[in-house]
Formats: structure tokens, sequence, C-alpha cells
């Protein structure tokens, strides 16, 4: 048995300066203006963001981008760092953008709206992409078509670089690395999300638009992955020394929690199969498998009236979804069927620094011939915004900082296939976030 925690924590001074910044393989960077940019800083998450980036201290040459000069100047009285005028529609200012920088965060969403022309731009310039995207549509569409152009030009696209996947695809592989360092293989982990905010929550509308295209683009996502299958190769099988994990119904109760779970309907599940895809089809690292534990993912609640409403607001989600008038309906009344949790306006401060996120990691496989389990727990402290913009920083810092330490030096990828045996658990237990 073992058990570990994960805390956030993001109200903390800033810290003292960084290591020197690493050298980038290609000598074309080293002479770049910015280490960093900040794409849609002036956003709900990009002004989120932007704060970490400043307050985490990682590099003093960084710079926000936008296409409001007006909303960048009143951003950047708290900030007081440069400015640069970029718009996802005029490629020749992103190429301009991306260009005096060795890396790109973006927080420009929807992603499958915006994201292509600035991965593009980046591609082009020979500069390194991160994003904050929870949309597999957009997320496989750039692994298809832009994999080997991101590869030769030695240029480092990462997706879902924050809560969307950052805890559930490096924590279940976290788990496998700890079976494998004990001398067994993990086979099964299962990840309860459980959300606790006291004073209620209701996040920024951006969110709700990409999960309503998201699921308006189910089909889209189904051919993609038959386009991926045949040219990178099917998702592995993964491990089967406890062979298949048993399959839970619509709604099960969950004994070791005491609560209700649910399929997660987030990215998680697709980020950590495409992490898969590229670890052993692609990057071909050996006995990789064996790092690949049957899994699921689920989001859990406590009452039975919560249960109630996250069951009736998805059936209604889920069947507008499906249309493109009640997806136009859903987006323009973001919170009718999601009882308030989406809005125009996102959260208040208030709500803000009043919640957190509780992630269950319950993991089991095989040391010699005896079977082990391992429980790790993880809470991070509002997940949506001020924890997702301290991840994206600190995935940020792991690429400047220390690239060497990456799986590749260029293509497309998502958490897992890149970082597997980087120093990014060791910069976010740092930085206060710790399996």
């Amino acid at each position: 048995q073992g058990s570990s925690s994960l805390l956030a924590v993001v109200s903390r001074p800033p810290l003292a300066a960084p290591p020197a910044l690493c050298a980038h393989p290609r000598g074309i960077m080293a002479s770049r203006e910015f280490d960093a940019v900040i794409l849609g800083a002036t956003g709900v998450t990009g002004k989120q963001v932007a704060l970490q980036f400043k307050r985490l201290g990682i590099t003093g040459k960084w710079a926000i981008a936008g296409r409001s000069q007006d909303k960048l100047e009143a951003l950047n009285s708290e900030l007081q760092v440069p400015t640069i005028i970029a718009d996802v529609s005029d490629p020749n200012s992103l190429e301009g953008m991306a260009s005096r920088a060795r890396l790109v965060l973006n927080a420009t969403g929807p992603y499958r709206f915006f994201g292509e022309p600035v991965v593009k731009a980046c591609i082009k310039v020979k500069t390194d992409y991160i994003d904050l995207c929870g949309e597999p549509e957009f997320m496989e569409r750039m692994l298809l078509e832009h994999f080997e152009a991101a590869a030769n030009a030695g240029v480092i696209v990462c997706h879902a670089c924050a809560f969307d996947s950052v805890p559930a695809d490096m924590g279940i592989l976290h788990c496998a690395q700890l079976f494998r360092k004990a001398g067994g293989e993990c086979a099964t982990v299962e990840l309860f999300h459980s959300f606790d905010a006291p004073q209620g929550y209701t996040a920024h509308d951006t969110t709700f638009q990409a999960a309503v295209h998201g699921v308006g683009a189910v089909s889209e996502v189904r051919r993609l992955r038959q386009g991926i299958d045949a040219k990178f190769g099917r998702v592995p099988e993964g491990c089967r020394a406890l062979g298949p994990l048993p399959k839970r119904g619509q709604v099960s109760s969950e004994a070791r929690l005491q609560k209700y779970a649910l399929p997660f309907i987030g990215a998680d599940a697709s980020v950590v199969r495409s992490s898969r895809r590229v670890m052993a089809n692609v990057l071909k690292q050996p006995d990789c498998e064996k790092l690949m534990p049957q899994f699921g993912i689920y989001f859990a609640v406590e009452y039975k009236s919560s249960l109630l409403k996250v069951l009736t607001a998805g059936a209604v989600f889920q069947f507008l979804a499906g249309y493109e008038s009640g997806r136009n309906f859903l987006t323009a009344h973001p919170g009718l069927f999601t009882f308030g949790t989406f809005s125009q306006a996102g959260p208040t401060p208030e709500q803000m620094a009043n919640n957190r996120w509780i992630g269950d990691f319950f993991a089991a496989g095989l040391v010699g011939d005896e079977r082990r389990s391992l429980r790790l727990r993880g809470t991070m402290e509002d997940p949506g915004y001020i924890g997702t913009a301290l991840m994206f920083s600190v995935v940020a810092e792991t690429i400047l900082q220390d690239r060497k330490s990456l799986s590749a030096s260029g293509g497309v990828f998502t958490p897992a296939a890149l970082f597997a045996n980087s120093s990014l658990l060791d910069r976010l237990s740092k930085r206060g976030v710790s399996f």
C-alpha cells in the first residue's frame, strides 16, 4: 500500500530567481528577444497565466500578446512587460510574434477555431508551442496533419498542458513508474475527479463553448482516429497483468470514497491514449507498454441531489450538442442547462479563492507474484484558472530550462509522451504541486 498527495499552493510569495535557461539545441533560438510570449493574455485564463508567470519568476524575458492594444495596456499596469499585437486572423502578425520568442504559450480558445494558425506560425518560424487545450478533435488533427512538419523543424508542439490533462496523463504514468521502481508492473489505475466549491462556481463560457463543439465533433474525431491509426498505428492495449479493468455502468457506487461515480466526459482519456500511441509507435520507447495500465477516469459526487443534477444536465447537453441548432442554443445560453455552472462573466474572485480539485488514483498491479495496491491523492486550488495557470507555467519552465530532458526534439505531443522522463514532476513539486 502507498499513498501521497498533490497540493497546489497558489498564494505563495515570488520564488527566488531560477537557474539560467538551458541552451536551445537550435542556435537560431539563442538570440531571440524573448524566452516566452503568452498569447491571449487578456482573456480570463490568459490573465491568470500571465500573473502566475510573473509570480513564479521563470524568466525576465517574456511578453504578453493579443489583438487589443487597450486591453494589453490595461493588463500591463499589473505586469510591466512588453506587449505584442497578434491576431489569429492575421498569419503575418502571428509569425512576427512567434519569431521573437523561444516558446509561445497559447491561451486563446476554443482551439478548434483559433488554434491551428498559431501552431502553423510556430512551426514555420521554429518556435516551441504549448496550449491549455482540452479539445480532442483539435489535438488529434494537429497530430495527424502537423507532426512531420514540427519534427522536421525541431519544434515542440504540446497540447493539454494544464488541468486538461497533466494530472490524469502524468498521474497515471506516475503510478506505473512507481510500480516499476518497486520491481513490479502496474496493471490498472482508476482516477476519480471530485470538486469542492462551498461558495459555488461559475466557469467562463469559453470552456463551455469548447465542450459544446467538442461533443458536436464526435464523428469528426472518429474519422481522424481512423487516419491516425493508419498513419501512426493503433493505441497499444497496455498491461494485462491482472486482465481487463472491470467496466462500470453509467452510474456506480465507489465504496472507497463513499461517493457515486460517473464516466468523466473531459479530454483526459483521449489525451492518455494519444500519449500512449506516440510513446509506442512514434518514439518507440522500449518496454513502454509495461507503463500503460488499463485505466478508467470518473467524476465523483457525494450526494444524490448532485448526481441527479449532473445526470439531467448531461443528458440535455449531449442531446442538444448533437445538432447545430442545439449547439447554437447552448452557446447562447451557457448557464441555462448547467445550473449556472457557466457564464460569460466567469468565476468571481471569491469563487476562485474557495474551490479545489481532489483526484484519487487507485492503482493495482503485481510485484513479483504478489498483488499490490497504491493510492495517490491529489488536491489543487482552483483547477479551472489559478491552478491551471500554475501548471501551464511550470510546463513552460520545463521546456525553457530543461529541454534536453524531453522525449524528442520536435513533433506534436500530449504531456506523458513528451515529459515521461523529464524534470516536470520534480519542478511541479518544488512549486507546491506534488504526488
